[in-house]
């Protein structure tokens, strides 16, 4: 059933005036922010106040840094998309940044594989990047996700090594939500609306954002991503 919302923009205070579902993604017009439309109660936690989103119909994508241009291409749609094709490789590629370093923060991004290598493929974000290095958190095609680190020059390790986790939808092209909560030394994970991983890691306190795919050994990888918002810890 879709209802009529009366809304302000989370970002700028512009009215906006929408027929759409509880939960679903809205652009404003005015700055291109976007934010997600008060939903009833669910397992994760309520969105605090939208720091920074991205218009996926706007190549220049204001507010966050772009990395990897000739590799993106920018598909309207409901939702607008992003879509990254990158050829084999064994390392995690970057996309867009934000252009500041963030310590506690709420940040969330749907993604879908659309082809690549079914047992190999992975995408997230790389969390407080810096001099010292980051954490990594991703998803797999096959329904898995994990979540590790870096040194400022080679793979540190896994703190949460790849685990299933059922709420991960595993087909190709099937969205899937990641959202990732840091406060303090704490990191929680939610895939889908649940509450996947809670650990605590005091490595980093601060650093970038950073969208992040990463392609198969042996072939290359295309995945979309939408409805990426960075907020506050509420």
């Amino acid at each position: 059933m879709n209802l009529l919302h009366e809304l302000s923009c989370a970002n700028c205070g512009a009215p906006i005036r929408v027929m759409a579902m509880r939960g679903s993604m809205v652009t404003c017009d005015i700055c291109h922010a976007s934010f997600r439309i008060p939903v009833t109660p669910t397992p994760e936690p309520d969105l605090g106040d939208l720091l920074l989103g991205a218009d996926f119909r706007d190549p220049d994508i204001p507010g966050w840094v772009l990395l990897q241009r000739n590799q993106i291409e920018f598909r309207p749609g409901a939702p607008a998309e992003l879509w990254a094709t990158f050829p084999l490789s064994n390392r995690i590629h970057p996309l867009l940044r934000t252009p500041g370093p963030f310590d506690d923060f709420d940040i969330s991004a749907t993604i879908r594989f659309i082809k690549g290598s079914y047992e190999h493929v992975s995408a997230g974000f790389e969390l407080r990047a810096g001099d010292e290095g980051d954490y990594v958190v991703r998803i797999s095609a096959q329904g898995t996700y994990s979540i590790g680190w870096h040194t400022k020059t080679e793979w540190g390790g896994f703190i949460v090594n790849w685990t299933d986790h059922p709420s991960l939808r595993k087909r190709m092209g099937e969205p899937n939500r990641v959202r990732v909560i840091m406060r303090g030394d704490q990191v929680r994970l939610y895939l889908n609306g649940f509450l996947c991983a809670s650990i605590h890691d005091s490595r980093f306190r601060a650093g970038f954002i950073r969208l992040v795919l990463s392609p198969s050994p042996t072939t290359e990888l295309t995945a979309a991503f939408s409805d990426l918002q960075l907020r506050e810890v509420k």
